[in-house]
């Protein structure tokens, strides 16, 4: 008898862990609540946090695939373009950077001015000689010159002329300035001359002060000798004061009849 109530009693326990371990291979999605809908909408998503795109470039550049669309462009715009481009380190117009670029943007500029010489207005002509005169490039500042010395003469563009010319370190650019300065200078148009003539021989760059000092003459007058006469005085004794003191003994010479 009481072999047969252990045997009953095993197996009571058996039964017991076989029902345990049924209920604990349950899945655990089988007994988890389905989420509602708010709680989805407030748990946050990976495309919702992500970027949806590269963000837009701060300054739009000027693809090499783009350079043909300049040539097709109104010159004022593609001027405009390039201008801008060339302002913000953003044309990458070629494969390098630096001087590369810059040549590039330069050689596009004058093809540029070319096609405004040809097709463009004289106040659009005028406007953008003023307005080319200023940029880093003494071949874009020549070209714009040139342009300007074929226009109508102005007191604006002259003053253009005059503040491009007193930050120079170009002598080439000088050399080509002297016949449309003194073209304007006939016409009543020489205002700021000897303030830029007096910077650029007395504090300017080597090559441009030797310039002003050996080319001054024809702008020498009555009213500012004395003015150019001190500045020699002021110089180091060198070539540049020689050159100086040249032109201003060649300026007494013809004005004594000698």
């Amino acid at each position: 008898m009481k072999a047969l109530l252990a045997l009953a009693a095993a197996a009571a326990v058996v039964a017991g862990l076989w029902w345990t371990q049924r209920g604990d291979a349950v899945p655990v999605a089988a007994t988890a609540r389905p989420a509602s809908p708010g709680a989805l909408a407030q748990a946050p998503s990976a495309s919702a946090s992500s970027p949806a795109g590269p963000l837009p470039a701060a300054t739009a550049a000027v693809e090499p695939a783009a350079v043909a669309s300049l040539g097709s462009a109104p010159p004022a715009q593609a001027l405009r373009t390039l201008i801008r481009c060339h302002a913000a380190d953003s044309c990458r117009l070629t494969r390098g950077e630096g001087l590369d670029e810059h040549f590039e943007v330069v050689r596009l500029l004058l093809e540029q001015l070319d096609r405004l010489t040809a097709h463009g207005s004289p106040a659009d002509q005028a406007a953008w000689a003023r307005e080319l005169l200023a940029f880093p490039d003494g071949h874009v500042q020549a070209a714009a010159l040139a342009l300007a010395a074929r226009l109508p003469p102005s007191a604006e563009t002259a003053a253009a002329a005059v503040a491009a010319l007193g930050r120079t370190y170009d002598a080439v650019l000088l050399a080509k300035a002297y016949p449309v300065l003194q073209q304007w200078q006939q016409l009543g148009l020489s205002s700021g001359y000897d303030d830029m003539f007096v910077g650029l021989v007395h504090t300017g760059g080597w090559q441009a002060a030797q310039s002003v000092a050996e080319n001054v003459g024809p702008f020498l007058n009555a009213g500012n000798v004395g003015r150019f006469e001190q500045v020699a005085r002021q110089l180091q004794p060198g070539a540049r004061q020689q050159a100086l003191l040249r032109s201003l003994r060649d300026y007494q010479l013809q004005h004594a009849g000698g």
